[in-house]
C-alpha cells in the first residue's frame, strides 16, 4: 500500500510541474467592435431588431405610448428616423413590441396594450398584433389576441411569436391575471392556424408556484422547441436566472405546465467557465451553423440592482452548456447608467447585434444601441510583409483597417484591434488601443500580451513550444517560453523587431518574431496552433486586463485556434489564373456555370485539408458545413486544365 500510494503521489507531482494535454477548447467566442456602436432609437429602451428576407433590418419598440418602427439598409451602419406604427387608444399605451417575419414573408408585430391610470373595469391589459403582406407599408388593424386584468398588478407583458414548421403559431406571454391576491406569474401559450389572425384561448405553459416565470423567448433548436425564461426561484439563486423551458417539436408542448421540479425546465450556463451573474431579461438566438447565442441582463459588476450591464453567452446545438460570456456594452459600474431590456438578434452570415436599453431605469430619455459582434472560433495569420514601423497602413495587412481581433469591450471600455501577417522569415503581430492616457512613466504600465502554442500543445501549463510576448508602453519587450510548467526568458531576442508608437489618442505595438525564435525553420503551414492576447490598462491606482473571453492564461488549450493561410492561397485570384467558370450562391450551394465540361471540383480549407472531392453531378456543391470559413475551390475540367478559387462562405 505504501508503494502505490508514493506511485501515486510521484504521478499527481509530474502532472503539477509537466502539466496535462488536453482537448481544445471547443464552440465559438463572441468579439464586440465598439466602433459599430451607434444609436437606433433616441428615445426608447426595450427594443427587437429581425433582418427581413430582403436584406433590410427592422426595429420596433415602444416609444411614448406607441410602437415605432426603424429601419437600416446597410446592416445596422445607418437608421432611418423611427416612425410610429400604431397609436393606442384614448386611455391606453402599447408597450413591449416584438416581430417577426414569417416563411411565407408576412411580417408580424405584436405587443401589450394597457390602460393609463386611473383604472376601472371596463378598460383591460392584453395582447395585440399586426399584420403586414407587403413588407411592411402597410399593416392590418389591431387583432386582439389574449386579454388580462384591470391594474398593473394584473397584466401581461413581453409577448413573442413562434412560427412552426407546420406553420402554425405560437405566441408566448407573461401573465399576472390569473394570481390576484399574490405577485406570481406565469407563462402563457396561445396558438393560430390561420397564419394569426384568430387565436386559441391560452395554456399555461410554465408556472413554479410563489415565483415569477417571465419575458419568454422561443426558438426552434433542432427536433426541440425552446423558451428561455427568467426564473426567480431556481434552488440557490437569489434572484433571476435564466433557465430554458422545452418540448420536442412532436409532442408539441404535451408535457406542459412545466412546473418547477420538471426535467424539461434547466439552467444552461456553465459555470465552470462563466462567473455567477443574477439577473434576468434572457434573449435567445439561433448561428446559422447551429450553434446558440443566449443574452441577459445582470447587476454583476456594479452589486447595484439599478445599474444592470448586458452580458452575452454562446451556447451548443442544442442550446445548452452556454459559456464564452462577454459584453457589448462596457463596464457602467463608475457612470451608473443601467443597460437594460436588452435583445439580440443573428444577421448577414453570423453577425450578433446586441441591443441595449442605455439609461433605461430611472431615466428621463432613455435610447437604445446597437453594436455588432463577432462569432469566432478561429483567427488567421494571411502572407504578406508589412513595415514593422508601429503604424497601420492601408493593404499592409489582409483586413484594411488590421483589426481581425476585435477587443475592448468586457474591461477596459475603449477599442483595441489587431491582426496577424506572415512571411517565409518572421510572425508579424499588430495590436491598435485607443487609450488617450500614457500611464508609461508607471509601473506596471499599460501593456499587451501575445501568448503562441505554435507546436499545438494544448496543455494546462506552460510547455515546450509554447511563447508568451510582453510588450510594454514604455517601449520595452519581454519574451518568455514554456519550459517544465513555468515561463522562462527567452535567451535569444535580438531578432525580434518591436517598435511602438503613441499618439494623443491611442497606442500602436507592432512586432516581428522570426521563425527560428519560435522554434521553426520555416513557416509551419497545415499546423494547428493557439494563440490568444491579453491587454492590460494602467488606470490611476487600478490594472485592469482585457482577456478573450475564457481564456486562462498558461492553459493553452484554452486560447484560440490560429492557422496560417497557405501561401498558394494569396496569388488565387491572380490575373495570370484563367477563369472559365461562373460560380454563384443559391442557399447553402455554390452554382458552376462553365462552358467547358467539369470532371470534378474539390474544396480545401485554408490549412491546406481536403474538405470534400465531387465527381458528380459536379454543377452545384453543398457548402453548408464549412460557413465563416475561408477555402479555396478547385474546378478540374475534362481538358486538364484547373482553375482555382479563394472563396469566403
Amino acid at each position: 500500500m505504501r508503494k502505490i500510494a508514493c506511485l501515486f503521489c510521484c504521478l499527481m507531482t509530474a502532472l503539477s510541474v509537466y502539466g496535462e494535454q488536453k482537448e481544445p477548447y471547443q464552440g465559438s467566442r463572441l468579439f464586440w467592435d465598439l466602433a459599430s456602436r451607434t444609436t437606433v432609437f433616441t428615445s426608447a429602451s426595450y427594443a427587437r431588431m429581425i433582418q427581413l428576407h430582403d436584406g433590410t433590418l427592422m426595429a420596433v419598440s415602444a416609444s411614448g405610448g406607441n410602437i415605432v418602427a426603424s429601419t437600416s439598409s446597410n446592416l445596422g451602419t445607418f437608421w432611418s428616423t423611427p416612425s410610429v406604427l400604431f397609436r393606442p387608444p384614448s386611455g391606453y399605451h402599447y408597450y413591449d413590441a416584438e416581430l417577426v417575419q414569417l416563411s411565407d414573408g408576412s411580417i408580424i408585430v405584436t405587443y401589450n396594450i394597457g390602460p393609463i391610470e386611473p383604472y376601472s373595469d371596463d378598460r383591460r391589459f392584453g395582447v395585440l398584433l399586426n399584420i403586414s403582406n407587403d413588407n411592411g407599408k402597410t399593416w392590418t388593424n389591431p387583432i386582439r389576441v389574449y386579454t388580462a386584468g384591470t391594474d398593473f398588478h394584473t397584466g401581461c407583458w413581453e409577448p413573442a411569436i413562434l412560427e412552426m414548421p407546420s406553420g402554425e403559431l405560437h405566441l408566448y406571454v407573461s401573465d399576472e391575471s390569473p394570481f390576484p391576491n399574490n405577485y406570481d406569474q406565469c407563462i402563457q401559450l396561445a396558438r393560430s392556424y390561420d397564419r394569426g389572425y384568430t387565436w386559441t384561448s391560452v395554456e399555461t405553459l410554465s408556472y413554479r408556484p410563489g415565483t415569477r416565470d417571465g419575458m419568454p423567448v422561443p426558438l426552434i433548436v433542432g427536433d426541440s422547441i425552446v423558451v428561455t425564461i427568467e426564473d426567480n426561484g431556481w434552488p440557490g439563486a437569489p434572484s433571476f436566472v435564466p433557465v430554458t423551458i422545452r418540448s420536442s417539436l412532436a409532442d408539441n408542448w404535451k408535457n406542459i405546465p412545466v412546473g418547477p421540479t420538471s426535467r424539461y425546465r434547466s439552467q444552461v450556463i456553465d459555470y465552470s467557465w462563466c462567473e455567477h451573474a443574477y439577473g434576468g431579461a434572457p434573449y435567445m438566438c439561433l448561428l446559422p451553423w447551429g450553434e446558440t447565442v443566449l443574452s441577459r441582463q445582470s447587476y454583476h459588476e456594479s452589486n447595484n440592482y439599478d445599474v444592470m450591464n448586458m452580458y452575452v453567452y454562446v451556447g451548443d446545438k442544442n442550446a445548452r452548456h452556454f459559456k464564452s460570456m462577454s459584453q457589448p456594452f462596457p463596464d457602467n459600474k463608475q457612470t451608473g447608467v443601467s443597460v437594460e431590456w436588452n435583445s439580440i438578434a443573428v444577421i448577414d452570415t453570423g453577425i450578433v447585434c446586441a441591443l441595449g436599453g442605455v439609461g433605461s431605469k430611472g431615466s428621463i430619455s432613455p435610447r437604445v444601441d446597437i453594436v455588432k459582434g463577432y462569432p469566432i472560433r478561429q483567427f488567421m495569420a494571411y502572407y504578406g510583409t508589412p513595415s514593422v514601423d508601429g503604424t497601420v497602413n492601408v493593404n499592409e495587412y489582409h483586413y484594411r483597417s488590421a483589426n481581425q481581433v476585435k477587443m475592448g469591450s468586457n474591461t477596459i471600455g475603449f477599442g483595441a484591434y489587431a491582426d496577424f501577417s506572415y512571411d517565409e522569415r518572421n510572425l508579424y503581430f499588430v495590436i491598435r488601443v485607443a487609450d488617450r492616457t500614457d500611464a508609461s512613466g508607471q509601473s506596471p504600465t499599460d501593456a499587451v500580451r501575445l501568448l503562441l502554442d505554435v507546436v499545438g500543445a494544448s496543455d494546462t501549463k506552460p510547455v515546450e513550444g509554447t511563447y508568451y510576448f510582453y510588450m510594454k508602453a514604455d517601449g520595452t519587450l519581454s519574451a518568455y517560453q514554456g519550459k517544465i510548467a513555468s515561463w522562462k526568458t527567452m535567451s535569444q531576442t535580438d531578432d525580434i523587431d518591436y517598435q511602438l508608437k503613441r499618439t494623443s489618442s491611442n497606442y500602436t505595438m507592432e512586432i516581428a518574431i522570426p521563425w527560428h525564435c519560435l522554434g521553426e525553420s520555416a513557416p509551419p503551414m497545415g499546423r494547428n496552433m493557439r494563440m490568444a492576447v491579453e491587454i492590460q490598462d494602467r488606470r490611476g491606482d487600478e490594472v485592469l486586463i482585457e482577456k478573450m473571453p475564457d481564456v486562462v492564461r498558461d492553459e493553452s488549450w484554452t486560447w484560440m485556434n490560429f492557422v496560417l493561410e497557405p501561401h498558394d492561397l494569396s496569388a488565387i485570384a491572380s490575373p495570370e489564373t484563367e477563369t472559365v467558370t461562373e460560380i454563384s450562391r443559391k442557399g447553402d450551394a455554390l452554382q458552376m456555370k462553365s462552358d467547358k465540361e467539369i470532371r470534378s471540383v474539390e474544396l480545401w480549407s485554408a490549412d491546406g485539408k481536403l474538405l470534400v472531392r465531387k465527381e458528380r453531378d459536379v454543377r452545384s456543391l453543398d457548402v453548408s458545413p464549412y460557413k465563416r470559413q475561408v477555402v479555396c475551390l478547385k474546378i478540374l475540367h475534362a481538358d486538364g486544365t484547373c482553375e482555382k478559387r479563394k472563396l469566403s462562405l
